[in-house]
């Protein structure tokens, strides 16, 4: 597609992917895309923490921001806390006061840790990442699931 204007909103059930061109050979050399990624977690009862089963966010995933539901409530009144990984339990959201003892959209929360893209501004994305990993303030009194999804950016460019 050439320069197009339209009216109206852009979607694509696949995303959108700004790539790169090498000037000489002319071949595509990978690109940036902004993505997606969704965990779901459950921190058991008795714990302060739960993560993922297995590694599921993509490999040089920048995360920009994140919405939390509560799928299945907490039955004392504690809140999510941190939203990182096993070596930086918040990594991705540090600090936040979200109730998990009610189920329900609870917000969109900028990911202010060192994994997320703030925080990258003296390391770079994780190539290989761990599991999502969360924290809540205390004893959920039960089962508590709760879904994080992630809005940031991917890269596949590897050469420019």
């Amino acid at each position: 597609m050439a320069n197009t204007t339209f009216s109206g909103p852009v979607r694509s059930e696949n995303g959108f992917t700004q790539i790169g061109k090498n000037t000489t050979t002319g071949a595509e050399t990978g690109g940036m895309t902004l993505s997606t990624y969704t965990a779901t977690i459950t921190v058991a009862d008795g714990a302060t923490t739960g993560k993922e089963a297995s590694i599921g966010m993509p490999a040089n995933f920048a995360p920009i921001a994140a919405t939390i539901v509560v799928t299945t409530a907490a039955a004392n009144a504690v809140n999510l806390v941190d939203v990182g990984t096993d070596a930086d339990t918040d990594g991705y959201i540090d600090g936040i006061t979200a109730a998990v003892n009610s189920t329900g959209f609870k917000g969109f929360f900028v990911c202010n840790g060192a994994l997320s893209l703030a925080g990258l501004t003296t390391t770079a994305a994780s190539a290989t990442p761990d599991e999502v990993e969360l924290v809540v303030s205390g004893d959920p009194g039960g089962d508590t699931v709760i879904v994080v999804k992630f809005f940031g950016i991917s890269s596949t460019s590897d050469t420019e």
